[in-house]
This record gives structure tokens, sequence and C-alpha cells, in this order.
């Protein structure tokens, strides 16, 4: 992603800082569009090549700590639906559990890439509600969501 106005690029770092500030409820990071943030995010999460999520999802997953994987995953499961559906979806998907705790990181990937081609609106809740998921997924990710939001941002000012 290049700066505005000049040749540099953002480096990791950066990306990972202005991630942080997208998803901050501190007063000082009013000026950033939380809500954009997420959709720009999951937009982008929508966009990526099948392997490419399927890679960062399943590395992220396995790197998370059990109760942020345990929330995640639970809040995934729960928005597909329960019962009956979560059942079909799993013999669909092929999965081994449906227990967020039990769920490989495998297994994991493939709900979160039936969420996003399916019910891209349950991604979107779980970006929403646990960010340091699109962090953990690596720094092209976060790039990609952050020149989304850029755009949006920009185009929604020049409409002012």
């Amino acid at each position: 992603m290049s700066r505005f106005g000049g040749d540099k690029t953002v480096d990791d770092r950066e990306a990972a800082q202005y991630h942080d500030r997208f998803v901050s409820t501190h007063s000082d990071d009013s000026a950033f569009d939380n809500k954009t943030y997420q959709q720009s995010a999951t937009e982008y999460l929508g966009k990526m090549p099948d392997d490419q999520f399927h890679q960062a999802a399943s590395t992220a997953i396995s790197q998370a700590p059990p109760e942020e994987r345990k929330g995640l995953l639970g809040g995934l499961l729960g928005s597909l639906g329960g019962g009956g559906a979560l059942s079909g979806i799993a013999r669909m998907l092929g999965l081994g559990s449906t227990d967020p705790n039990k769920m490989s990181g495998d297994d994991a990937a493939r709900v979160m890439d039936y969420a996003r081609r399916e019910k891209p609106e349950a991604l979107q809740q779980a970006v929403a509600e646990k960010p340091w998921f699109v962090k953990a997924m690596g720094n092209p990710v976060v790039l990609g969501a952050l020149t989304l939001a850029a755009g949006k941002l920009l185009q929604h000012q020049r409409g002012k």
C-alpha cells in the first residue's frame, strides 16, 4: 500500500498499527471508521483466492489462544445455524467436529470459507466482534483491508 502523495509504502509494523487504530474504541481513534474497515476487511476476505484464504485462516486459528478460538468459531457457527442446519453443514464440509474446542485448523478454515461464500454477513459480524482475527491472518490481509477502506473513505470524502 503506497502512502498518499509519495512513493514510500506502508510497512508491516505501520499496517498493524493502522489496523489497531481502526478497530480501537479509544476516543483518540474516533476518526478511524470502524464500520468501513470491517466492511472492507470482509470484502477483501471474500475476494481472496480460496487456497490463500484457507491457508491464512487455518494458520490464524491454529495460533489463536483457546478462548479467542472458541469465541470466534462459536459465534460463527451460531450465525450459520443451530441444530439440523449445523449438522448438515458439517456433513457437507466433511468436518470432524462442530465443537470449537475440538475443531482442527483445517475444519475451522472450511467453516470460515463456507461463511465467506454463503453467509458473508456472518463473517462480517465475526470480523467486527473479533478483529484480532484479521490481524492474525497476516499483513497481506491487513494491507488488503486497509487499501479497500482507504479507497472507500476517500470516495466518501470526495462525495461531500
